[in-house]
């Protein structure tokens, strides 16, 4: 299947194409059936039935919405932001971290980087008319954000980063390991878990040498043995003391 995002040298890039097959998987989901009957309901006659009717509706205007050149503007903007978004969270209060050889290294939960997000897209999409206008209302908007965080996960997942391939967050530091499963926090009710977590290696003057390569490594095991132990209350604590100091 075509992804919407793809890793180029580093960057997340938005194709400028969604695929619809990530919509049909929503619309057997209880919340996607339930706007999808929804929408059957206000179609008077189809020769092909209501409910074929509205899953072809709701595809075709998620193509136009995007295809809107405010909205795919709006999309790419997001998706340069997505990274860049890691470097500022760097710094948030609580969030457990190291040093090696005067380069500090922070985890950050991708929870809190992908909760960002949505907000953000929601946001900047919110005020584009031809997103705002889409017959299903929040259902699919939501839908759509959270598909579309999704495939930038995936994307950045899909490039590996480590410490020898590390990805730029922003001038100050670089993705160098990712956890996709980690457990921060309980999702509530249809919310994605956004499992895992992001390790951030602050980038200096000095480069990155195979000793240093080797030493992350080590150091990010450490961690990963030392999260195992944290309790359920001591995630959200982090979670809690981080977003409250965003």
């Amino acid at each position: 299947m075509a992804a919407w995002i793809r890793c180029s040298r580093g960057r997340l890039v938005y194709t400028g194409r969604i695929t619809r097959a990530p919509l049909t998987a929503w619309t057997k989901t209880p919340e996607g059936h339930g706007a999808l009957m929804k929408a059957a309901s206000r179609i008077r006659f189809s020769f092909i039935g209501k409910t074929r009717a509205a899953a072809r509706r709701l595809w075709r205007q998620l193509v136009d919405a995007t295809s809107d050149s405010g909205v795919a503007d709006a999309i790419d903007l997001e998706v340069q932001a997505y990274l860049p978004r890691l470097g500022e969270m760097a710094f948030m209060e609580g969030l457990p971290r190291g040093g090696i050889d005067l380069r500090r290294l922070a985890v950050v939960p991708t929870v809190l980087l992908n909760g960002a997000a949505y907000s953000a897209i929601a946001k900047r999409l919110s005020d584009q008319p031809a997103f705002a206008a889409l017959e299903a209302g929040d259902p699919v908007k939501e839908f759509f954000i959270t598909t579309l965080i999704g495939e930038m996960e995936a994307a950045v997942a899909g490039a590996r980063p480590s410490a020898g391939a590390p990805l730029t967050a922003d001038g100050d530091w670089v993705s160098v390991g990712l956890n996709t499963s980690f457990v921060w926090r309980v999702p509530v009710f249809t919310a994605p878990p956004w499992n895992g977590h992001h390790y951030l290696l602050e980038v200096t003057r000095e480069p990155i040498t195979r000793a240093l390569r080797k030493a992350v490594a080590a150091k990010i095991e450490t961690f990963e043995a030392s999260l195992q132990g944290l309790s359920r209350a001591d995630r959200n604590d982090i979670l809690r003391r981080a977003r409250s100091a965003a």
